[in-house]
């Protein structure tokens, strides 16, 4: 598990601060700004990202994407999305 948006690394600690920590890799898309969100379809013209989560397999293909207008997505919706693809 990873996230990756166009934030820069300073603003990934203070996210990561403020949700009380992350166990996972942030990654950043900051430069060349925005390549991996723009990929995914997630860049909006305006130059900041859609707030999304994909669910990828090892295969590299997408089993689970949603996007949010605002907040943090719900943990628990997504280990069950996780669950389900697992299971088959």
């Amino acid at each position: 598990m990873l996230s990756v948006s166009v934030d820069s690394v300073f603003s990934h600690k203070a996210f990561a601060e403020k949700i009380g920590g992350i166990s996972y890799p942030m990654l950043s898309d900051f430069y060349p700004h925005g390549t991996v969100c723009t990929q995914y379809d997630c860049l909006r013209p305006q130059g900041f990202p859609k707030r999304a989560v994909f669910i990828i397999d090892k295969q590299g293909v997408i089993r689970f994407r949603k996007e949010y207008e605002k907040g943090i997505p719900d943990n628990k919706e997504l280990l069950a999305e996780l669950d389900k693809i697992t299971r088959g």
